[in-house]
């Protein structure tokens, strides 16, 4: 008796799917801000097992709840490579992008990159299926960082300003001019300005919490966060770190969150002073519950799916430490090559191949 078509290619690809669900290898990929590579780190022994070369100064990374794609923003190339992270090689190269993507985020099932295009004062969208650009949206100051909701209804950008700046000297350099002191909430649905919510001073880089209901906020000159609720679309809280005498007098800045996955928690960084701190996000305002010396600056965090360890990288001596999240103890110190300038870092659950 013949079996039906269907049911033959049914039976030969259940085994593959299953062996790809049920089975996960966790890596961290670290962006080489000063060349134009990826190294790539086996999570469970701490250990470097490849490296990619994906374009001229890495900035932005971003993967989608599948984690069986990786998608690298490319700064001064301003491209945008796709990356298959089971084989750990370049499968495309686009570039279509204005000048300067910075960190960039995607909706979770792929579909849409959202990429801050420094140089341009908009955030551009692009549609993965299609291959290309779907939305600029315009914004005041320099597209910087973006954080989408976990329910994909969202997208939340995060545009730095010129500073001390004079506007005539960055206008000269071909940058935005204007100043920003605002969250702008973007609808995804129709890639349009929702709203906007007031920070009282330029934003850094922003963190939302896993059920989507809170966004940190780094801004300049302040050495904590704003903690803005997004379903009233407002600041609830202004966090500072306690410090000493002494930090407070010596200049530095926050760059860089991550919440665990279980909401419970915020890690936040000191750059200057080296200094990472955890806070109970439970309560409110949050209260701070540990300080850790990193050893060197602290240019960005990461977190593994599991919650089990925090990562941070440091430019300076081309480092990247491990912090268990359990203990807040260092567990590893992974030393890259000399030049790699490690900021922006990501884990990924990868589905194992056949």
């Amino acid at each position: 008796m013949k079996l039906p078509h269907l049911f033959i290619t049914l039976v030969l690809l259940l085994p593959t799917a299953y062996s790809a669900a049920a089975e996960t290898h966790q890596k961290l990929y670290v962006l080489s801000s000063a060349g134009n590579d990826v190294t790539v780190i086996d999570v469970a022994s701490n250990s470097i097992i490849g490296s990619i070369e994906v374009g001229d100064r890495p900035h932005g990374i971003a993967a989608p709840r599948s984690q069986d794609i990786l998608y690298i923003a490319t700064e001064f190339d301003n491209g945008l490579t796709v990356i298959d992270p089971v084989k750990d090689v370049v499968i495309k190269k686009h570039k279509i992008f204005g000048n300067r993507p910075n960190e960039i985020d995607v909706t979770s099932d792929g579909r849409f990159v959202y990429l801050p295009i420094l140089g341009h004062g908009v955030y551009e969208v692009f549609d993965t299926v299609e291959e290309k650009i779907v939305a600029r949206i315009a914004t005041n100051g320099f597209p910087h960082n973006v954080v989408i909701s976990p329910d994909d209804r969202y997208a939340y950008l995060s545009p730095m300003d010129r500073g001390r700046a004079p506007a005539e000297a960055v206008a000269q350099g071909s940058f935005p001019t204007t100043l920003n002191e605002k969250i702008y909430v973007v609808d995804v649905s129709s890639h349009t300005v929702a709203a906007t919510i007031p920070t009282g001073d330029a934003p850094r880089p922003i963190a939302i919490s896993p059920d989507g209901k809170r966004l940190y906020v780094n801004t300049d000159g302040l050495q904590g966060f704003l903690v803005l609720d997004l379903d009233r679309r407002e600041q609830v809280a202004r966090v500072e770190y306690q410090l000493t005498d002494r930090e407070k007098a010596s200049p530095s800045r926050s760059h860089g969150m991550i919440a665990t996955p279980d909401g419970t928690e915020l890690w936040v960084s000191d750059v200057n002073h080296g200094l990472l701190f955890v806070f109970d996000v439970t309560q409110d305002p949050p209260r701070q519950v540990a300080r850790l010396e990193n050893g060197a600056p602290v240019y960005w965090l990461t977190v593994t799916p599991d919650g089990k360890t925090v990562y941070v990288s440091s430019a300076p001596g081309d480092v990247v430490t491990a912090f268990d999240v359990k203990t807040r103890s260092k567990k590893a110190t992974i030393q890259l090559q000399k030049g790699k300038n490690p900021k922006r870092l990501l884990v990924l659950n990868v589905p194992v191949g056949d």
